[in-house]
């Protein structure tokens, strides 16, 4: 067995410590209202014995790949978000399919210096480690396409079948986790263009250009059994996780042949009428999704949360662009960047901060390029004794270091508050948590409904129709605002029930009564002699009481 190199152990200590960082204290922080209809769906789901792709509920990926950790009886919120740390604690691995083939001068590929940079960043960077945190599919579609780029470019530099299948199957996963990777696909498609361009710009010979796209072409139509079966299996993979679950009789080809047509042509048809044409239609659309706004929400993330990596990846690409070097991958990555900041927050239906994610996975790369220099010309500087350069190189990777370790301090590990960049308004405090175990202990083996919701605002007719998205009509409402407590009243196995208004109560109350602010006294009133509990929903104003049983 080979041993690793210098460059290689770098990048598998990064990866350790990613991992550690990710997992250490997983489960502290209470679910996010996102991560709690993820988790809600996958449980009942499950109860249910049916699973279908539902647009207004996300990709596949998350609750697929949820239910089999769930049906093990692996429920804590730490479990839940184990696949998503998984993915993000092993991202600064893909730093290496990024490194250029020798360590020879090369257009194209990373150093070593910037393949250990690009690992740091990966490892560190804040916003990736949060989401990394957080049952969303964005981290695990940024990470799939990062790595999806990394093997295309090893297969297309190295004439790598392996990697060019690789490719294939991380796009196939990135296509499962979220729609914004139709955003990721128009970012990679103007990114390409660009970068082709740059011969054009930079005035090269016409002829030359011309001799080289067309040996591209022959290059690619050489490939072509290649590529078609690159492309059965990211049709696979995709599919394989679009499939309804609970619906195929393996001894009736009907109902195969119906899963088959739900799991493809039906979901693209499914995602099409709900998040391109469904936006833009009566009575969703409303016409309030303004760019400038969506695209400021966005950098003001990334400048609060990471201004080390943005301010590296914009010396990283004009240092590529300008000195002489331009090397096509380096560039590649710093167009998606910018795309990204304009195409993504256009997919987002709200201005919230996890779409930074798909901005900042690519300027990680021009931003290793920028902090690999930095960190040579204090080498340089060392080497030669020149102490003002040293003192000036030490001085932003000091600053660097300290802005990332002050938000990853003071926003992934301590308790959110209202004016984090990261959060995002519907996550809870640590507080939570008291509420949440004292309703866990009272419903403990209880037969029947064990938690009843009081109040017009929490109130459903029928409490199976949010068994599976989309909740109808004013069910959705009444979903929305009791989450993500139903994600941890749905985890106890708690039967529920509600009413309209506390004088529709019960005689004999359930262990656990959930009420609004508007109605705690007249519940109070029939409940004398149960502990009370106000909880935040999130960050601010989504405040709901609880009652529990002494």
């Amino acid at each position: 067995m080979r041993r690793l190199d210098r460059v290689e152990r770098g990048v598998v200590a990064l990866a350790a410590l990613a991992l550690l960082a990710r997992l250490v204290g997983l489960g502290t922080r209470p679910f996010h209202w996102d991560e709690a209809r993820v988790g809600y769906w996958a449980l009942r789901s499950l109860e249910t014995g049916v699973y279908e792709y539902r647009p207004v509920a996300g990709g596949p990926f998350l609750y697929v790949v949820g239910r089999r950790l769930f049906a093990l009886g692996l429920t804590s919120d730490a479990a839940a978000r184990f696949p998503v740390a998984l993915i993000g604690g092993l991202l600064p691995l893909g730093a290496l399919l990024f490194r250029r083939a020798t360590d020879r001068e090369s257009r194209s590929g990373l150093s070593g210096t910037e393949t250990v940079a690009l690992a740091a960043l990966l490892a560190l960077a804040p916003p990736l480690l949060y989401y990394a945190r957080v049952l969303r599919g964005d981290l695990p579609l940024a990470a799939f396409s990062l790595v999806a780029v990394g093997f295309a470019w090893r297969a297309w530099d190295r004439e790598s079948r392996r990697a060019l299948y690789a490719t294939a199957a991380a796009v196939g996963l990135a296509l499962t986790t979220s729609g914004f990777v139709f955003a990721v696909l128009g970012c990679w498609l103007l990114a390409a263009v660009l970068t082709l361009d740059e011969a054009r710009v930079r005035g090269e010979d016409p002829a030359a250009l011309r001799v080289r796209v067309r040996s591209v072409v022959d290059s690619v139509a050489g490939r072509s059994v290649a590529l078609l079966r690159a492309a059965a299996i990211t049709v696979v993979v995709a599919v394989a996780f679009y499939l309804p679950r609970g619906r195929i009789d393996l001894g009736d080809p009907a109902t195969l042949l119906t899963a088959l047509e739900a799991g493809t042509v039906g979901a693209l048809q499914r995602f099409l009428s709900v998040r391109v044409l469904g936006r833009h239609a009566p009575p969703t659309y409303t016409n309030d999704h303004p760019l400038l706004p969506f695209v400021a929400g966005t950098a003001e993330v990334l400048l609060a949360a990471a201004l080390p990596v943005v301010a590296l990846a914009v010396w990283g690409f004009f240092r590529e662009r300008y000195a002489g070097r331009s090397r096509p991958l380096v560039n590649f990555a710093a167009y998606w960047a910018g795309a990204g900041l304009l195409l993504v927050p256009v997919a987002s239906e709200v201005n919230e901060p996890w779409v930074a994610v798909h901005v900042l996975a690519p300027a990680t790369v021009p931003a290793a390029v920028g902090l690999a220099r930095l960190w040579n010309v204090a080498a340089e500087s060392v080497a030669v004794g020149d102490a003002a350069r040293i003192a000036a190189a030490l001085l932003l990777l000091s600053a660097a270091g300290l802005h990332s370790g002050a938000v990853i301090a003071g926003e992934v590990y301590d308790d959110p508050a209202a004016g984090d960049a990261l959060p995002g308004y519907a996550q809870p405090g640590s507080e939570y948590r008291t509420a949440v175990s004292a309703m866990e202990d009272a419903v403990a083996g209880n037969e029947g409904t064990g938690v009843l919701y009081v109040g017009e605002a929490l109130a459903v007719e029928d409490e199976t129709v949010l068994d599976r998205p989309p909740v109808p009509g004013r069910a959705r409402a009444a979903f929305t605002a009791r989450l993500p407590l139903s994600w941890y009243v749905e985890r106890a196995g708690a039967g529920t029930e509600s009413v309209a208004a506390p004088s529709a109560m019960p005689d004999s109350a359930p262990p656990v009564v959930v009420t609004t602010p508007d109605h705690r006294l007249a519940v109070a009133d029939r409940l004398s002699e149960y502990e009370r509990y106000t909880i935040e929903q999130g960050l601010t104003n989504r405040r709901l009481i609880v009652f529990v049983a002494a």
